[in-house]
């Protein structure tokens, strides 16, 4: 038997299967689209939020950062900046968005990485040219290598003081020696002229002479060991200095060191000597006080001569005390000793100490007054210093050092800023103005010292100088060994002069070369000693050639350990812009920025009331999370 049967409910079972897998692929479509529109919504929030950037900041230092207190305003502000898209999402229903941070970093995070890598992103858009020629790393190893050389002669140097103190006391033993033999010569005067009362005294003199002597001995020997003391100490504090030289310094400094040992080993031969002169003294004594027996006896002799019942005969008596005195034992010193010219030696020390310790007055120019500001570093970055910092190749650092000598002022540029010598500052990270100034104007008189040294060193002309005058000094008669020790006196002395000279130009808006000619010189050995007279330094003819003021700054700016340099950056950077905005910090100044942003979406194509039922199984809503970063 047929049956009839109609194939429209299986069309319409069909139909909906159909309808229920296109709506399926369309809601995926829309969903995926929806995650899109909500990418594009978080990185436009993003880059909105990242053109806040802090325009006095930027202006000033050419930093782009985003000033924020806390993660709430952040998230605050990018959501004001999603609305317009939330509220026209259209078929995408996004609703009830959230911003969750995972992320924030400051410009002072990771010892002010961030802040040297926004320096170095604006300093690759120019061309500048830096103060080194070359490679600063081996510029910078042939300079530490001349202030290490520099340093060691001058301890050496300075250690002849010790020699010299020690020749002084031998001088002093000499001249006591020679007053012993001048009252013995006045003696023998007196016997001639039968002067009784003037034998006395003299004996009395040169008794007392006599008795000086161990004294003068103690103080040789303690000199001495003075000096010997001195040698060990700086061998112990150079020793490390010393291996680090190049090879031919390290063989000068050989050659200079053994002098000086030879001084020390020819001074302990002379010592046993000397040692012996103090009991020598004792049993000279002991002849004195015997000679004086004598003139008793010859003066009651004399007392008695008109008593013709005594037989003695005067005349013989006096020849006998004649004979005495020529028996007496003499005292000498049978090495050679001494100093010729004590003051001039002198003076050379004074001028050391004047230089060394009134350099800061010295080389100030007479027209600037030194700043007095301080600052209270309690609120600053550098109070609290993060760590996390990475190295930086050479072209980055030297980006790095041009930015701060053409953001930051020196002494040369004479600014009203809260701190004026703000490269000092950098440099140092002291509070007081002044007290930076000082130390940036030392380390830069140590970097002139070390290499004027070895300018002198490989003049001829100059060295020849500085023997004569150590001759001079030291006279024909003293031990060689003593020339030298005071040549390395003068050429110290000598260095340090011209450095200070250096100094005075630099502060006053000249030039100096890094390693300077024979033109380039300008303290005669003549006239070093002018400035005890004057208590002023010549003024150095202005030069185009060479290296200025800020120059040397970033020469040592170069070397200061990054993360505090970085961060006196920020304190300067912090001090300046709160003159306008109290409440400016470089802690709430945001470089970069990683967000979650989440969100709920309604279901649209699976809610078409003809096919809801097909889809009751699924919520209404879903919820959909993107990621958004930026960094400037």
């Amino acid at each position: 038997m047929k049956k009839s049967g109609s194939v429209t409910i299986f069309v319409c079972l069909i139909f909906i299967c159909i309808s229920a897998l296109i709506c399926g692929l369309l809601e995926s479509a829309r969903t995926s689209g929806a995650r899109l529109y909500l990418q594009t919504a978080g990185d436009s929030a993003i880059d909105s939020l990242f053109s806040r950037y802090h325009r006095a900041l930027w202006d000033n230092y050419k930093i782009l950062s985003l000033e924020s207190e806390s993660d709430e305003k952040i998230s605050e502000l990018m959501l004001s900046y999603m609305q317009p898209y939330i509220e026209n999402s259209g078929m995408y229903r996004i609703q009830n968005p959230q911003i969750k941070l995972n992320k924030k970093i400051s410009l002072s995070d990771n010892g002010g990485m961030y802040l040297e890598q926004e320096i170095i992103d604006y300093m690759s858009l120019g061309v500048f040219e830096s103060v080194f020629e070359g490679s600063p790393d081996d510029l910078w190893k042939d300079i530490e290598d001349a202030m290490s050389m520099e340093k060691i002669t001058t301890d050496y140097g300075l250690g002849s003081k010790e020699a010299i103190e020690v020749e002084k006391t031998l001088k002093r033993l000499s001249e006591n020696i020679e007053k012993q033999e001048e009252i013995r010569s006045k003696m023998k005067s007196a016997v001639s002229a039968q002067n009784i009362s003037e034998i006395k005294k003299l004996c009395k003199d040169l008794k007392s002479t006599l008795k000086k002597v161990p004294d003068l001995i103690k103080k040789y020997e303690k000199k001495a060991d003075r000096m010997s003391e001195k040698i060990r100490e700086i061998e112990n504090k150079n020793a490390d200095n010393i291996s680090k030289l190049s090879e031919s310094n390290r063989e000068y400094i050989d050659g200079e060191i053994s002098k000086f040992k030879e001084y020390v080993d020819k001074d302990s031969e002379r010592r046993i000597e000397i040692s012996a002169l103090a009991g020598l003294s004792e049993s000279m004594i002991s002849e004195v006080e015997e000679l004086e027996s004598d003139i008793e006896s010859l003066q009651e002799m004399m007392e008695a001569e008109d008593d013709e019942e005594q037989d003695y005969d005067i005349g013989e008596a006096w020849n006998n005390l004649g004979s005495g005195i020529d028996a007496l034992t003499v005292m000498r010193l049978n090495f050679k000793y001494g100093i010729a010219d004590e003051e001039k030696e002198e003076k050379l020390k004074q001028v050391k100490e004047l230089i060394s310790d009134g350099i800061f007055s010295l080389v100030i120019p007479e027209n600037r007054e030194v700043s007095n500001k301080s600052i209270n570093r309690l609120s600053l970055p550098s109070n609290a210093i993060t760590g996390g910092y990475s190295g930086r190749n050479l072209a980055q650092r030297l980006l790095v050092n041009e930015y701060m000598g053409t953001y930051f002022a020196d002494f040369t540029d004479d600014i009203d800023t809260p701190l004026s010598y703000e490269l000092e500052y950098i440099l140092n990270g002291d509070t007081s103005d002044r007290i930076n100034l000082e130390n940036a104007i030392l380390k830069i008189l140590a970097i002139r010292e070390g290499l004027n040294y070895m300018h002198i060193i490989s003049d001829a002309s100059k060295m020849q100088s500085a023997q004569e005058l150590a001759t001079v000094i030291s006279g024909v008669l003293c031990l060689p060994q003593i020339t030298l020790l005071i040549k390395f006196l003068i050429i110290a002395v000598w260095a340090l002069v011209e450095s200070a000279i250096d100094l005075r130009c630099l502060l006053s808006g000249g030039k100096v070369p890094l390693i300077k000619s024979r033109d380039d010189w300008s303290a005669d050995l003549d006239s070093i000693f002018d400035i005890l007279n004057n208590n002023s330094l010549r003024e150095k003819e202005a030069s185009s050639r060479g290296i200025n003021y800020e120059g040397y700054l970033k020469m040592l700016l170069y070397i200061e350990e990054p993360v505090k340099r970085n961060f006196r950056m920020m304190d300067i950077m912090q001090l300046d812009i709160s003159r306008s905005q109290n409440d400016f910090l470089i802690n709430d100044m945001v470089y970069g920025i990683e967000a979650d942003i989440g969100c709920g979406a309604k279901r649209l194509f699976s809610e078409i009331s003809f096919f809801s039922e097909e889809f009751v199984g699924l919520d209404s809503g879903y919820d959909m999370a993107v990621k958004v970063e930026k960094i400037y």
